[in-house]
C-alpha cells in the first residue's frame, strides 16, 4: 500500500492571533518600544545609513533621509501597502515586481539592511529586513495591525505533527492533496 502524504496547516483568524499575541505580553505598546529602539540604533549612524551600497549617492542619501523622517504610522502605512500589493523581497529578485515607488516601500520589500556588528539583538528575527523592528512577535504585531481582523494566518506544521504525534489543537487542519481544501480534524 503507498504512504499517503498528509500536511497539516495551524490555521487561526488575524484576531485570534493578535488576542493571543496580546495575552503574551506582544501589542502596540511593545512594538513601539521595540521601533524606537531601533530606531534609535540605526539613526546613530552618519551618513546614508546602511544604504551606502547603492552606486547612486542621491538615490541612497533619498532613502536615508526617509528612513530618519518616518514615524512607526508611516512605516505601518508602507507596511499595509507593501501588504496590499503583495511585493515580496523574494518576488522583486524573481523580477515578478518592479521596484516600488514608495521609498518605504521599497525598503521594507527589499535587501536592505542595517549590519549589526555593533547590536546584535536588534538584528531581525523575520525576513522584512528594511522593517524597523527586529523581533518576530512585533512584526506580527505590525503585520496583524494591517491585515482584516478575520484573515487566516496559517503555519504549515506537518513534521510538529508527524515527529511529535500532536494533535491536540482544535485549530489544526489537515491539507488534502492535490486539492487546496481542507477538512477538520
Amino acid at each position: 500500500m503507498p504512504y499517503l502524504r498528509r500536511d497539516f496547516v495551524y490555521s487561526i483568524t488575524a484576531d485570534v492571533l493578535r488576542r493571543r499575541l496580546a495575552r503574551a505580553g506582544f501589542n502596540w505598546t511593545t512594538l513601539e518600544q521595540e521601533f524606537q529602539k531601533h530606531y534609535h540604533a540605526v539613526c546613530r549612524r552618519q551618513g546614508t545609513l546602511f544604504f551606502d551600497k547603492y552606486p547612486d549617492a542621491e538615490r541612497a542619501l533619498a532613502r536615508a533621509e526617509a528612513f530618519r523622517a518616518a514615524t512607526l504610522n508611516d512605516w505601518m502605512d508602507a507596511l499595509a501597502k507593501t501588504v496590499e500589493m503583495g511585493v515580496t523581497r523574494v518576488g522583486r529578485n524573481a523580477g515578478e515586481f518592479a521596484q516600488p515607488k514608495n521609498i518605504l516601500v521599497d525598503i521594507i520589500s527589499g535587501s536592505d539592511a542595517p549590519e549589526w556588528f555593533d547590536c546584535r539583538q536588534l538584528m531581525p528575527e523575520h525576513c522584512l529586513y528594511g522593517f524597523p523592528c527586529s523581533s518576530l512577535n512585533n512584526m506580527a504585531v505590525a503585520m496583524l495591525e494591517v491585515v482584516p481582523s478575520d484573515a487566516l494566518c496559517e503555519q504549515e506544521v506537518t513534521m510538529f505533527v508527524e515527529f511529535k504525534g500532536d494533535m491536540t489543537f482544535d485549530d489544526m487542519r489537515l491539507l488534502k492533496k492535490p486539492q487546496a481544501q481542507y477538512d477538520d480534524i
